[in-house]
């Protein structure tokens, strides 16, 4: 690893150390006078205790003075941990003085191809940076960082923008690349400004955001899987998938490299479900992975006549339906298919799963074991009782299995906890990754609603262990094992339960029901749901538990960045938000937006209204 990745890592583990929200220093006194209060104090007491912006003088930032070319540079090699310079590096830029504060990051900046000067041997340093310098400059950086020549996102967001046009071509790629990546939102009047100035505050910003999305580790050191060269017979491995590259590499990673070991007369390849987690990481560090149906074209063009696939999913729910069904639109393409059970199958599975998991920890008798699963709405989301049951059988009393969308929740824990006298708790994922999930709903400590805070406010000692399932070798060899006892497609014996988004949307005569709402990300608690049904035309009074959340919109969440209008605000009683939303279809999912008070930005939300749970009122 090179040093600057190191320095990088360290700075970046002082911000993991504080929390990844952004708001870690928010509570501490203001060191300036001319912060407290405003908007971005969080984000400019994180940078400067990083030390990448300083203060114009002793006791002020200007947080609403323009940011110039020299003071974003100069974060940006600090952030690197700035790298020494060759001996033979040379300033090219006749304005930039040899004694001035920033003239090691011109120069190293110039001689890395982050940035250029304004004209032939002049940089510019007490200039405005502009908008689309700043996307370019940052996207720059970030390719520099994970050793990329560019960066860029597959998907268009600027289209909606009614600037978009003004964009100069040389930004245009990179303009697009930090609005997909949430770095830079828009302006008033639904516009990009791409010539006008940003911020001292919007820049400190930027750079929180663009840490928080670069704070998972390094993508090099995790394989995809993705290369041709296949031959006669391939393992697919395929997996939900997870953007936390760390954590993939030591999961997914290890679980792919187990599975060498156990077949080594097949090529192993990756496939993930997630294409949101797919578009992520090549956006955020270049690196390709294929989704199912990529896999399979690329299986299919390498000639493989023998195709075994094995699922990281932890049980039979929608996921597995999903995969069994696109594997039977390829039967054709391969003379075999076969296809290993879910982690929690047999009756043997669970016994070994929880041994497993009971082995991971070691708590001491005043010491809780709460494992966190994921919960689906799938008959298969009995998994966890039936875990829990295994576990109580064994003796292994202290230790709880809650979900984060189903029940037991986490605050039905945290009573049985403190019921059972426990003065400590121990909170692990039930899940082969340890991704959003468990970063967020889990371990999060400045999210009042995370398991983290619901345990702490029950008066409990926490502590979080974010390490998923697959760091596991007991785990891992489970996994090989139900891949040698692979079936051909359509005689494992395993239920494919039909998943609500493939079906047909059910139809509701005019009225008012309660209905139960899915929601396909984390981080949004609905407390209940009521739908009205009038000449074909539905609308539902969707209600939060929560007020994390003012607006919501219909459509993906950069599309609602560059919306002037349509927007729902929440209306709020009792500590709740209700949003009054118009329903396109019941029984798949829909694409909503979602806009968070705390981080201010909108985030996507897969909604899907039950109709089986429809009950009239």
């Amino acid at each position: 690893m090179k040093t600057w990745k190191k320095l990088t890592a360290l700075v970046l583990a002082a911000v993991l150390g504080a929390g990844l929200t952004g708001t870690a220093f928010a509570g501490e006194k203001p060191e300036f006078t001319d912060v407290s209060g405003h908007w971005a104090e969080a984000e400019i007491a994180r940078v400067t205790k990083l030390g990448l912006i300083d203060g114009r003088s002793a006791g002020t930032f200007a947080p609403d003075e323009n940011m110039t070319r020299a003071a974003l540079v100069l974060a940006l090699y600090r952030l690197a941990g700035s790298p020494a310079l060759p001996g033979d590096a040379g300033n090219p830029f006749t304005d930039v003085e040899e004694d001035a504060v920033c003239r090691d990051a011109v120069v190293w900046a110039g001689n890395n191809g982050i940035v250029n000067g304004r004209s032939a041997g002049t940089f510019d340093p007490d200039g405005d940076v502009k908008r689309q310098e700043i996307a370019r400059i940052m996207n720059l950086y970030a390719a520099w960082a994970v050793g990329r020549a560019e960066l860029t996102s597959r998907i268009d967001v600027l289209a909606g923008y009614s600037d978009a046009a003004e964009v100069a071509g040389w930004a245009r790629p990179c303009m697009n690349w930090a609005v997909a990546s949430g770095f830079i939102t828009g302006t008033t009047g639904n516009r990009l400004a791409p010539e006008g100035a940003a911020t001292r505050a919007q820049m400190a910003a930027i750079l929180c955001r663009y840490m928080d999305d670069a704070s998972t580790g390094d993508a090099s050191a995790d394989n995809p899987r993705n290369g041709d060269g296949i031959g006669e017979n391939e393992l697919l491995v395929v997996s939900f998938g997870t953007s936390f590259n760390d954590n993939r590499a030591a999961t997914i990673g290890a679980v792919e490299e187990a599975m060498e070991k156990a077949f080594p007369d097949y090529s192993v390849r990756r496939g993930f479900t997630a294409n949101t987690i797919i578009e992520h990481i090549y956006r955020r560090d270049g690196q390709v992975i294929d989704d199912v149906k990529e896999a399979l074209d690329r299986a299919r063009a390498n000639g493989v006549k023998n195709l075994l696939v094995q699922p990281t999913h932890l049980m039979n729910g929608y996921e597995y339906g999903d995969l069994v069904r696109e594997l039977e639109k390829r039967l054709k393409d391969f003379e075999t298919v076969k296809i290993g059970a879910p982690l929690l199958t047999g009756d043997g599975d669970f016994a070994a799963v929880a041994a497993a998991m009971v082995k991971a920890v070691a708590p001491d008798g005043k010491t809780a074991v709460c494992y966190m699963g994921h919960g689906t709405g799938a008959d298969s989301d009995s998994v966890y009782a039936r875990m829990q049951q295994e576990l109580r059988a064994a003796g292994h009393d202290n230790y709880f299995i809650g979900t984060v969308e189903s029940a037991p929740t986490a605050e039905d824990l945290a009573k049985l906890v403190k019921e059972g006298g426990y003065e400590k708790v121990i909170l692990r994922p039930m899940m082969i990754v340890a991704g959003d999930h468990a970063n967020n709903d889990m371990a999060d400590p400045d999210d009042p609603e995370s398991w983290y805070s619901v345990f702490t406010a029950a008066g409990l000692e926490v502590r979080c262990e974010v390490k998923g399932l697959g760091e596991l070798e007991d785990i891992r060899q489970l996994l090989a094992a139900h891949a040698r006892d692979a079936k051909l497609l359509g005689e494992t014996g395993i239920t494919v339960q039909p998943n609500p988004k493939n079906g047909e949307s059910g139809a509701l005569a005019d009225g008012v029901y309660t209905i139960e709402v899915e929601c396909g990300q984390s981080m949004f608690k609905i407390d209940s749901c009521q739908l009205t049904v009038k000449d074909g035309k539905m609308t539902a009074a969707l209600t939060l538990g929560s007020a994390s959340f003012d607006r919501m919109i219909s459509g993906t969440a950069a599309a609602a960045k560059a919306a002037a209008e349509g927007a729902v605000d929440g209306v709020e009683a009792g500590g709740k938000m209700t949003f009054t939303l118009e329903v396109e279809a019941l029984d798949r999912p829909l694409d909503f937006a979602a806009h968070s008070v705390k981080k201010d930005t909108w985030y996507d939300r897969t909604l899907t209204f039950i109709s089986d749970t429809a009950v009239a009122k």
